[in-house]
């Protein structure tokens, strides 16, 4: 079976054109990384194949020399976007060198279609490998689409290679771009079939870095990296339904920095969002790794230490205590303090956890009374068996 190389080129323009909308549209309007970019290369692949459909109507010079320059230049602008997609910053030369520098090259050549054809083969090529490599060096964020679009674009490099070589081997079966050959229209229908592929594939990668971002937002302060307190919440309800029901100890810590107005007041915000952060990082690092640590609010952080009882818990108190307080948290000139509470808590006894967390508080607020730069424990009231999980 022959198909028509013409129609097939036709079809590379429409289907370049609708995906180019399709990504205007399904990435709403620019926000995402490289978007802009990846939409350019398209176009300027739409416009190159313009050219290429209109040769025998318009110069050599512009349906093989230009149209191919453009060609390379979109597919060059494409791996701008997938390299910016992947956090980095492509460079400027590859977006203005490869078209001009083409052209150049290929207006000497423009009558000896092998000649050209094996030049372009090659470029296109190397340039679909890059952009193969480019895309399976993206992070996990961007989701199994990105193995879509690499081998999507290994293919076209594959198909491209071969195409060109037969054609510089036997140029007597292919007097020009539109010869009946089966390896001509094969080459051809994978760049057809990429230009709907790639597209599609970009599109899944920016859905899912999207519901990772989403997912993040969700999860974890942006500040600390801790989890924020919907979700702390969440996980501390888990651990405490298992401690209730295996009837293993726990303990819950509530940690405030001390005076940490004074901060923001002499130092300012970003001053503070740098004390912040610095200790959710000493609190990481004094934790177990089965520990829950969240931010609470505002200097505010609480942690559920499941399987431990108040000496072991108190040690781990003082153990953040002694980091915050062996040198200043953000760069300031001086030391900042932590008051923590601490209660610790029988799985068979049932507490619930806003009853936990209310008793820990409270040790809060009396290490604070006492002096702050403390640990206070304190030891669950007699009213609190009457709110525990019957």
């Amino acid at each position: 079976m022959i198909f028509d190389m013409r129609t097939i080129v036709i079809m590379l323009v429409v289907s370049s054109v609708l995906m180019a909308i399709t990504l205007l549209v399904g990435t709403r309007m620019g926000r995402a990384a490289g978007f802009v970019k990846w939409n350019a290369g398209l176009g300027l692949f739409a416009l190159g194949w313009v050219l290429v459909a209109a040769r025998g109507v318009l110069p050599d010079l512009v349906t093989i020399a230009l149209a191919d320059a453009i060609l390379v230049a979109g597919l060059s602008v494409e791996l701008a976007g997938i390299i910016e997609f992947g956090g980095r910053t492509a460079p400027r030369l590859l977006l203005l060198a490869p078209g001009p520098l083409m052209l150049a090259l290929l207006i000497p050549l423009v009558h000896d279609y092998p000649a050209v054809t094996l030049l372009m083969g090659v470029v296109l090529a190397a340039i679909f490998g890059a952009m193969a490599l480019a895309a399976a060096r993206l992070g996990a964020d961007a989701g199994p689409a990105r193995w879509m679009l690499a081998v999507a674009n290994f293919a076209g490099a594959i198909m491209i290679l071969a195409r060109s070589v037969d054609i510089w081997l036997k140029p007597a079966m292919y007097p020009n771009v539109f010869a009946a050959n089966n390896l001509h229209a094969a080459a051809f229908v994978v760049l057809f079939a990429n230009t709907i592929v790639i597209p599609v594939a970009y599109l899944l990668m920016h859905r899912e870095r999207a519901a990772g971002e989403l997912y993040r937002l969700a999860t974890f302060d942006a500040l600390t990296g801790l989890f924020n307190r919907r979700m702390f919440l969440i996980l501390a309800e888990r651990e405490l339904a298992r401690a209730r029901r295996t009837g293993s100890p726990y303990a819950v810590l509530m940690m405030d920095l001390d005076l940490f107005k004074r901060v923001n007041d002499e130092y300012g915000h970003q001053a503070g969002d740098r004390v912040l952060a610095e200790f959710a990082a000493i609190a990481k690092r004094s934790v177990r790794t089965e520990d829950l640590l969240g931010r609470y609010g505002g200097e505010e952080f609480c942690a559920v230490l499941p399987g431990i009882t108040m000496p072991k818990a108190t040690a781990i108190a003082e153990r953040i205590r002694g980091a915050v307080s062996q040198r200043p948290l953000g760069d300031l000139p001086r030391a900042i303090t932590i008051s923590i509470g601490v209660v610790a808590c029988s799985g068979k006894a049932g507490v619930l956890l806003d009853t936990a967390i209310g008793r820990a508080d409270a040790a809060l607020y009396r290490a604070k009374h006492d002096g702050r730069d403390r640990v206070v424990g304190l030891d669950l009231a007699p009213e609190d068996a009457a709110t525990a999980v019957p």
